[in-house]
């Protein structure tokens, strides 16, 4: 991942050097955030670059907040506050100084995602992102210079030119994942200038450790690979692989299938591109999502590999989560009169539940849209809203500010589980859950998507009968 930090000329300092003890903390100034929460996340995979909570502090009226999380290797963090999204390369054993800016206004962002923001890092020079930034600062320079051999289709050259200049440059450096960054960087601009794939294969990928926890080594390994299976079932073999999905649904046939392919010749490296192809193919239209699944617990139970284990318990993790057909997850949320409201409250209605936030343009263009829908449908279906906002007396502001939709309106906005429960990605989200507590729709159709055709085909079936 790109990130465009800026230093100050503070010192970074190394917490404690007892060898077992592999705390970060991160000590930071929010001014703009005082009163709201802000966390730290930390990729479960970077596959399906699922995130999981490390840790939440919430701002003091100084704007300083604190924030601590464990890690056995340097890997990639995410800060968050609200919708703003901030990146930080730690390493075992230090402490961070930081500063969380504001939202930047000049961006355009579509509704309902997060936004990225540059975080501010109090170091010195050697520090791993200091050395990333510098790195950074050379190849937009580079790109800036040469963009125009971009489109005479000379860009290639001068890539090889420049990657050898940087290497010299950071000869000395000794930290592995900085190095691995360059790398892969260079790899990610290649596959994206379109260079040969035999080339990037033997350069990047073929006899090279596969680094499961480098974000940049996996977003090249990503692009690579992206759609890969797909794109061999397009080939003079491609009968016999839909087959040994779609049919059989055997982890071994495929597996046998793939080793003819050049660039999988790895054992290692051919179960994790299967791994990674079976997740993108769950979604595509075509390919049997049962017997995908089906594949996935095979490779499970067989592999060997840790690293892969992991992977493809949160793959299923992933799939499974408020699949169509499932129990909707429960929840026990305050009103704005600090009443609770659990979803067996609504048992025997269906309910058309969807996550909001103030600050998304989308999320209120729907809910507008949803004003009339309550007002046709209000005595069929309970209308159920949860704010996510970080600030309670925000939600209770809005809801005030909104006398016309008078259906349910719930905060939900400290809750990090339901988040996660709902596998909320992006807002707004719709659900549409049945009479007996299953997901009919998941996520169902917004507003302005036509969820009315949805609830017209209910409830005309329900009147026949």
């Amino acid at each position: 991942m790109k990130v465009s930090f800026k230093i100050v000329s503070l010192l970074l300092l190394l917490a404690s050097c007892i060898s077992f003890a592999q705390n970060v903390t991160i000590k930071g100034i929010a001014p703009t955030h005082k009163g709201k929460e802000i966390s730290v996340y930390l990729y479960d995979d970077l596959i399906t670059q699922s995130q999981s909570l490390q840790s939440s502090d919430t701002v003091d009226a100084r704007g300083n907040f604190e924030l601590t999380l464990s890690t056995k290797y340097p890997q990639i963090a995410l800060v968050k506050a609200g919708n703003l999204t901030g990146t930080l390369y730690i390493q075992p054993n230090f402490i961070y100084g930081i500063i969380f800016p504001e939202k930047d206004s000049m961006r355009f962002v579509a509704g309902g995602t997060e936004q990225n923001v540059n975080i501010i890092i109090n170091g010195d020079s050697t520090e791993l992102n200091a050395r990333i930034i510098d790195f950074n600062n050379c190849f937009d320079a580079f790109w800036e210079k040469n963009y125009k051999s971009f489109v005479s289709k000379q860009i290639h050259q001068k890539l090889d030119s420049f990657q050898l200049q940087i290497n010299n440059r950071y000869e000395k450096v000794k930290l592995s994942y900085f190095k691995t960054y360059i790398d892969y960087t260079f790899a990610s601009f290649n596959e994206s200038t379109g260079r040969h794939h035999t080339y990037l294969a033997k350069r990047y990928l073929l006899d090279k450790p596969i680094n499961y926890t480098n974000y940049e080594y996996m977003t090249f390994f990503n692009q690579y690979f992206k759609q890969y299976i797909q794109k061999q079932s397009a080939t003079k073999d491609g009968n016999l692989i839909l087959d040994a999905i779609n049919e059989q649904g055997e982890y071994k046939h495929l597996n046998e299938l793939l080793k003819n392919d050049a660039t999988l010749k790895n054992d290692t490296l051919r179960e994790l591109v299967i791994l990674k192809s079976l997740y993108d193919l769950y979604y595509v239209p075509h390919f049997r999502k049962d017997k995908i699944k089906q594949i996935l617990e095979q490779l499970q139970a067989s592999t060997t590999i840790i690293e892969h284990k992991k992977i493809v318990f949160d793959v299923l993790r992933d799939i499974n989560n408020m699949r169509t057909g499932q129990l909707a997850s429960a929840f026990a949320l305050p009103n704005i009169k600090h009443d609770t409201v659990t979803l067996n409250n609504f048992k025997a209605r269906y309910v058309y539940l969807n996550f909001f936030a103030t600050w998304c343009t989308d999320c209120l263009q729907e809910l507008k849209k949803q004003e009339q829908l309550y007002k046709k449908y209000g005595d069929k279906v309970m209308f159920v809203s949860v704010c996510t906002d970080d600030d309670t007396l925000t939600f209770k502001n809005f809801v005030k500010q909104n006398p016309a939709y008078k259906w349910t309106m719930l905060y939900g906005g400290k809750n990090k589980k339901l988040v996660e429960q709902y596998n909320i990605k992006s807002l707004p989200v719709y659900y549409l859950i049945s009479p007996d507590g299953y997901l009919l729709q998941s996520p169902a159709s917004k507003p302005d998507e036509g969820i009315e055709f949805k609830f017209n085909q209910i409830f005309k079936i329900k009147n026949k009968k």
